[in-house]
């Protein structure tokens, strides 16, 4: 029979040493939303073939059927490590769930999701509230599209059992980490980091082909990262993850690379290479290269002959 412990702060968890699960949960405090984002539940389940769905150890108002389906008060990230199943969502409609797929719930939004009955699934999840929270999900997540694909698995593993850790643990002391390691599990989940090895990737590597073949010439970069599909923060936040360099630094970068060749290779003048190689003026080339070289482009090519 599983444990259930009452917490004075009107808490619960439940779990046994082999029943598969845990379950924490955990009502709104004042202190805890001072800092923008509250953890109010918890934990992980095995689902084995042939089991109920979902377990009864959860508390009446995070239990459903699939008939019935369910509304909650806050958000929720559940991450699925191993098995198949199906979600239906009021806004996102539905979609089959694999293993290592993670999906967001939303306050008020109608939703059911439950493993195949033959196969099961084991889940991770941690539920939170709060104005930064709030503010995160509007700007990263989309009910219409609650399930991210693609996700650092071992990543995201890590952080919700941190996150159970240290919800267990239930000391003010830790507030602070568990909005730390919750603000890192929404950085991890979040489509733009999930994708960042898919569709976003492949997009950056094609505007870095196209900088490369076009460096010289004046490159409109805000029209460059909405033909690939994105807004330019978005663009440039990619960019910089996946090359080191803002869009406009990789630029920069390409044609002093260049200009060093040419200031070795050829007697053409300084001012003809600034032109050359798409700065707008000598002045602005030989700022530049003193800045990522140390030495103006005339005693550079004096200091290589």
């Amino acid at each position: 029979m599983a444990r259930r412990v009452k917490r004075a702060n009107g808490g619960q968890a439940a779990g046994t040493r082999d029943s598969g699960y845990l379950a924490l949960y955990r009502p709104i405090d004042n202190f805890d939303l001072r800092w923008g984002l509250k953890v109010m539940d918890a934990g992980y389940t095995n689902i084995r073939p042939g089991d109920d769905y979902p377990a009864r150890h959860h508390p009446a108002p995070y239990m459903f059927t699939w008939n019935t389906g369910r509304r909650l008060s806050n958000y929720q990230i559940v991450f699925i490590g191993r098995g198949e199943g199906v979600i239906e969502t009021e806004n996102g409609g539905t979609a089959e769930i694999k293993g290592g797929d993670v999906f967001v719930l939303f306050p008020g939004e109608w939703h059911r999701y439950r493993p195949k009955r033959d196969i099961g699934w084991t889940e991770r999840w941690c539920g939170f509230s709060g104005a930064y929270a709030e503010q995160i999900m509007g700007a990263f997540f989309s009910v219409k599209s609650p399930v991210v694909r693609g996700a650092d698995a071992t990543a995201v593993r890590r952080r919700l059992r941190r996150i159970a850790r240290l919800f267990k643990e239930g000391r003010t002391a830790c507030v602070p980490l568990l909005v730390a390691e919750t603000v890192g599990l929404l950085t991890d989940t979040a489509p733009f980091a999930a994708q960042r090895n898919q569709s976003f990737s492949s997009a950056i590597g094609n505007a870095c082909d196209e900088l490369a073949a076009r460096f010289d010439e004046s490159i409109d970069l805000e029209d460059l990262s909405r033909r690939h599909g994105m807004s330019y923060p978005l663009f440039r936040k990619l960019f910089k993850a996946q090359t080191g360099f803002s869009p406009h630094a990789y630029v920069v970068e390409m044609r002093l690379n260049r200009a060093k060749a040419l200031l070795h290779e050829t007697s053409l003048s300084v001012e003809d290479i600034a032109l050359s190689v798409g700065f707008s003026s000598h002045a602005y080339f030989s700022a530049a290269f003193q800045k990522r070289l140390g030495l103006s482009p005339s005693s550079w090519r004096v200091s290589k002959t």
